[in-house]
């Protein structure tokens, strides 16, 4: 099973299909809740209400926004606004949830979605694109495709404000890779320097990069979302340690598995 997984390669639905059994509802319940924590999300929040009051866009599209919590939360924020939401994800379970919470949702995926097709707003309408915890499905091979791909739907004077995992030390981002390697996925972390560069390469115009707080690992959850075993596990535990010198926060082995940390940055581009 293991070695299947690892043939697919780094298709981003292969992906998404894999983790099908955490989406939904126990995808809020997911890493301690990390992803339906309002503290969590308001930085990225704070910063999506920024740049809207600066660009006034009418469409704010939320790409791979899942169970649309960010869109949930942004509108709970701000009661009277007047932009129109959309969450497009290529998860039906998500969907659902999001349908569930009064979101208006379309079902696409990062890398081939069209601005013909979405519909809320006309095709005269000034977007803005959000993306909160996704570049990471592409791999290290989509990120340039998939960052061309959402240039090309946008128009200027329109915002992409994602909230990326990335590494300021290039040890630590060497560090994750390694880790979700051995889990067998395809999933990849760039440094915040090498994700600045190739955000210039695509056409972007990166105007800020802001902190997030980072998201907490532990190989319990792990296991259950990848499918791995606590020989896995182990073999993770041990390996690890000897390969890389980063901080315990990023990575450290205990006598039963191991805990580590994912940091995010908010990137604001144009």
């Amino acid at each position: 099973m293991k070695q299947i997984r690892r043939n697919m390669g780094n298709s981003a639905i292969t992906e998404i299909k894999r983790e099908k059994g955490i989406q939904g509802k126990s995808w809020n319940r997911l890493h301690g809740g990390y992803f339906s924590n309002p503290v969590v999300a308001e930085p990225f929040i704070e910063k999506i209400k920024e740049y809207a009051d600066r660009s006034r866009p009418d469409l704010v599209i939320d790409l791979g926004g899942g169970t649309g919590y960010i869109l949930s939360q942004f509108l709970a924020l701000n009661p009277g606004c007047k932009m129109l939401l959309l969450d497009l994800d290529a998860s039906d379970i998500q969907l659902e949830q999001a349908r569930n919470a009064g979101i208006s949702c379309i079902k696409g995926s990062v890398d081939s979605f069209s601005r013909d097709v979405i519909e809320a707003g006309g095709s005269k309408a000034k977007c803005m694109f959000i993306m909160r915890s996704v570049l990471h499905y592409f791999g290290k091979d989509g990120l340039a495709p998939v960052l061309r791909h959402i240039r090309a739907q946008t128009r200027p004077g329109e915002f992409f404000i994602h909230q990326t995992a990335s590494f300021q030390d290039q040890e630590e981002a060497n560090c994750l890779n390694e880790l979700y390697r051995m889990m067998g996925t395809g999933k990849w972390y760039p440094t915040v320097k090498s994700l600045c560069k190739t955000l210039n390469d695509e056409g972007w115009q990166v105007h800020e990069v802001a902190r997030a707080l980072p998201l907490p690992l532990n190989s319990r959850d792990l296991m259950k979302r990848y499918n791995i075993n606590e020989s896995e596990v182990r073999k993770i535990a041990e390996n690890i340690p000897g390969k890389f010198s980063v901080p315990k926060e990023t990575f450290r082995a205990e006598k039963n598995g191991f805990h580590a940390s994912l940091h995010y940055w908010i990137y604001l581009c144009s």
